[in-house]
């Protein structure tokens, strides 16, 4: 049976492909298979010709890892706008039960999947409301694990998002602090999200600028400073 866990953000931008890119490396690296799963994706760039999601190009750059582009992003838009908006643009509305077979392909090959959301948790994935991304990530039964930013104002962003979290019905395991720089700011952000918050799992990880333009290797060190193995596969639950 396969496991995993879903890649949640405080808002858009927040580092989430980093922490997914960061978690298969790590995967990959222990001899785990582990298939990268985003269903919705907004933004495309070309890989050897071709469209791609540009969130899937960067976590392959990184981890390694490659499949089928249909069952990893189910529904990839060109246009890098919010998710119901792109899927009205390009006349292809965002359907759940895709999403769902998307996914079983993936658990008939992988042990553990890396989920992640598109932008922030309250996102919709249709024009009417009716559909959202926490309505999803429930559906589908992923446990979470929530990046924030290190800086100031990340305590009411964090602890916002997990309060609507919880109120959605979401099994939030821990927290992702990005792009600290280790100031006295961001150390107090972190001991008082991890107070606040009532979760024990939080991970840091450091100021790297640009991630996007930054070597592999460097990569590769922050992921592995930052998080513990066996200590991820804890929080991921059975899919």
């Amino acid at each position: 049976m396969s496991r995993g866990i879903y890649i949640i953000g405080t808002d858009t931008e927040v580092g989430k492909t980093v922490v997914s890119a960061g978690l298969m490396h790590l995967l990959i690296k222990n001899n785990i298979r582990a298939a990268y799963f985003k269903p919705v994706a907004s933004g495309e760039v070309e890989v050897e010709g071709r469209p791609t999601p540009a969130d899937a190009a960067f976590v392959q750059a990184v981890s390694g890892f490659a499949e089928d582009i249909q069952d990893v992003t189910p529904f990839s838009f060109s246009d890098e706008v919010a998710p119901h908006l792109a899927a009205r643009l390009a006349q292809r509305p965002i359907d759940q039960q895709r999403i769902v077979e998307a996914l079983d392909a993936l658990k008939k090959k992988y042990e553990v999947i890396i989920g992640e959301a598109a932008g922030g948790l309250a996102v919709p994935l249709d024009d009417d409301g009716f559909f959202m991304q926490y309505d999803l990530i429930r559906s589908l039964d992923f446990s979470c694990l929530l990046v924030a930013r290190a800086g100031l104002g990340t305590i009411n962003h964090t602890l916002l998002t997990l309060r609507a979290a919880r109120g959605a019905g979401l099994r939030v395991k821990g927290i992702v602090v990005n792009g600290s720089g280790g100031s006295l700011l961001e150390q107090d952000n972190i001991a008082m999200i991890q107070k606040l918050g009532g979760l024990d799992d939080v991970f840091v990880l450091p100021a790297i600028t640009p991630f996007c333009t930054a070597p592999p290797s460097a990569l590769h060190r922050a992921y592995e400073n930052a998080f513990n193995i066996e200590k991820l596969l804890s929080l991921m639950d059975p899919l």
